[in-house]
């Protein structure tokens, strides 16, 4: 008899894989860095090993916020995020540590390490917020839409200034980056927010299904080896089938 894995039950194994490896990796770093501070003499190797602690603890935040999203429609974003905050905290992690000679091409190691920390932070608060998307009230909508607009402006003009800093206004554009994240920051508070004193209806809205029985129906459909759409009309059928007969 085969044994079918449900997609709920992967997902699951996934996000308890993450967190190991994530507790693991950071305990390490920890420790290490315990180490360090009850030894000798705190000295540039100290200074790197309480750096690589911080980075690790940091970015490993940033991970599991973006692994809340996995088994959600919207994974493919949590899954970008986990992979973007991996590869930012290895590339703060390697220029830590890294002895080499400084030039042209460590100015660009910068350039994408600093882009990356970007994106990695906008992903996890973006993943966090992502949460409320089924939300049907429209001002939490309206509100989760704007904010992650103003989410990706943010994201967009760091980028920008990180590559060509030299090509911007240093009156006009810090003054315009720091009102986007103000009102960045504003719609991440508030958005939660409203999605508290304005709870979704009970049982959903008129005629539609809510994400749980509509979780519920995928998951027996992929149990029986059928489509979504052709399980829900072998039920309907099934249903119809006394009612044509008397």
């Amino acid at each position: 008899m085969t044994t079918v894995t449900s997609p709920r039950t992967s997902v699951s194994r996934l996000r308890r894989i993450v967190v190991a490896v994530i507790v693991v990796a950071f305990t390490l770093a920890a420790a290490g860095g315990i180490v360090v501070l009850l030894g000798g003499d705190l000295g540039e190797t100290a200074g790197r090993v309480i750096g690589t602690t911080a980075t690790v603890g940091a970015f490993s935040v940033a991970v599991l916020c973006c692994a809340a999203l996995l088994g959600r429609v919207l994974a493919p974003v949590g899954m970008a995020g986990v992979v973007v905050s991996i590869v930012a905290g290895a590339l703060v992690i390697w220029t830590i540590w890294y002895d080499g000679p400084y030039g042209d091409a460590w100015e660009t190691v910068w350039k994408i390490t600093g882009t990356a920390i970007a994106l990695s932070a906008a992903l996890a608060l973006g993943s966090l917020l992502l949460l409320l998307s089924d939300r049907r009230r429209m001002p939490v909508r309206v509100g989760l839409w704007i904010t992650l607009a103003l989410f990706a402006v943010v994201v967009g003009m760091i980028v920008y200034l990180i590559w060509g800093s030299d090509t911007v206004d240093d009156q006009v554009y810090p003054r315009v980056l720091g009102v986007a994240a103000i009102l960045a920051a504003l719609g991440a508070v508030v958005v939660p927010v409203l999605s508290l004193l304005l709870p979704d209806p009970r049982g959903g809205a008129a005629g539609t299904l809510s994400p749980a029985a509509i979780a519920r129906i995928e998951d027996e459909a992929r149990r029986r080896g059928l489509e979504p759409d052709a399980y829900v009309a072998t039920l309907v059928r099934d249903a119809a089938a006394p009612l044509e007969e008397s």
